[in-house]
């Protein structure tokens, strides 16, 4: 049971540390000055590809989180 919660912790930090890794910047550089960002309609090219980085991250972090807790109850 514990190799297991340890592997499990350890897949959760890798699929966080990717994640957090692949996400774009969240501040705008001078690219936004001249609309280099920005599609047809104003919205960001990558917006949906970071929202889903957001939501794996989110999914991980909770997964490392609730994998610890029970990792110190069993031991």
């Amino acid at each position: 049971m514990e190799n297991l919660l340890a592997v499990v912790l350890m897949l959760a930090s890798l699929i966080i540390i990717i994640a957090v890794t692949l996400q774009d910047p969240k501040t705008d550089g001078l690219g936004t000055l001249a609309g280099q960002e920005t599609n047809v309609f104003g919205r960001s090219a990558h917006k949906t590809k970071n929202e889903m980085l957001d939501k794996v991250v989110i999914v991980g972090g909770v997964l490392l989180f609730l994998t610890s807790i029970i990792f110190l109850a069993v031991m």
